[in-house]
């Protein structure tokens, strides 16, 4: 565990209302640091004095983006999947979820934009040896 509850409370929301219920928190912060993991080859993992506030930021954020991702995808299957097209009285529609954050390339997307937002000028994402 990289971030604690504690943490994304008081210093990355500044005291303001917290997407990730505390209990939750553990779970979730823990899936955005195996993401995170895979990025930077293992190396905060290895290494903690490399865990950085930038490195603490861009997990709180994942760890949200995860969370709600994941309730999104819950309250979609409980309605019977994600409305993409509608048709009402002459009216009709298409939604494009191909951006959406809700969606499994979606969501990939949006974690990779914000690693490389936080983490792009720390070396951790260096490929090389």
């Amino acid at each position: 565990m990289y971030v604690n509850y504690g943490y994304y409370e008081s210093k990355y929301l500044c005291d303001r209302e917290p997407v990730v219920p505390e209990d939750d928190f553990r779970f979730w912060e823990k899936q955005a640091a195996r993401v995170v993991d895979q990025y930077t080859f293992g190396r905060l993992f290895s290494n903690s004095d490399l865990v950085t506030n930038d490195v603490k930021e861009c997990l709180c954020e994942l760890t949200e983006l995860l969370y709600q991702a994941d309730k999104a995808t819950q309250q979609a299957a409980a309605q019977g999947g994600m409305l993409q097209s509608y048709s009402n009285d002459g009216e009709s529609g298409t939604f494009d979820l191909s951006q959406s954050t809700f969606t499994e390339d979606g969501k990939v997307k949006k974690a990779r934009e914000i690693i490389h937002r936080y983490l792009e000028n720390t070396g951790l994402l260096y490929r090389g040896v």
